[in-house]
């Protein structure tokens, strides 16, 4: 009985912890005026970049068409630009968390694209770029017009027009 007592005592001071956590103010801001929305456009961004450079390094051993590997290394090129921007942003007295793997649905486009080659990898790589781009246009368009960390917000728009030319790009590439 003496040895439960401390267990209950613990269990019973961590379940009274637990609510107060939940209670933090989602507009709670760093010190370069974010919240946690942004926090989430950091880690969705630098996913997202992770994602382009890992699948357009695929492209650039597996693809047959000269015009698909000149837009994979175009992605792996402003893709590692946009990510040492966005480290470079990440720094406020909360910081941001870095995404250092593909999110999940990625990966599995991932591993979907390294069992095809030449026209049909083609054909797919350019699907998973479309559908990434419509995804990350959205997502920047949401944090340029509603961020709340003004380097983040600025870095959002001023990308964005990147981001809808890599769109507009992958619609053209071999179906």
């Amino acid at each position: 009985m003496a040895l439960r007592l401390p267990h209950l005592l613990l269990a019973a001071s961590l379940a009274a912890t637990l609510p107060f956590a939940a209670l933090a103010d989602p507009q709670e801001k760093d010190s370069q005026g974010g919240t946690p929305t942004d926090a989430g456009f950091y880690q969705n961004a630098t996913g997202a970049n992770v994602a382009e450079i890992e699948l357009s390094q695929l492209a650039l051993k597996q693809g047959s068409s000269a015009k698909v590997k000149q837009f994979a290394q175009k992605m792996v090129d402003d893709h590692t630009k946009a990510n040492e921007k966005l480290e470079s942003l990440r720094n406020g007295d909360k910081g941001y968390s870095t995404t250092t793997s593909p999110p999940p649905d990625a990966q599995k486009d991932i591993d979907a694209l390294k069992l095809l080659n030449g026209k049909e990898f083609d054909r797919q790589y350019a699907k998973v770029m479309v559908a990434g781009h419509e995804k990350a246009v959205a997502m920047f368009e949401v944090e340029a017009e509603k961020g709340s960390n003004p380097a983040m917000k600025a870095f959002a728009k001023d990308t964005l027009p990147t981001i809808r030319e890599h769109q507009k790009m992958a619609k053209t590439l071999p179906k």
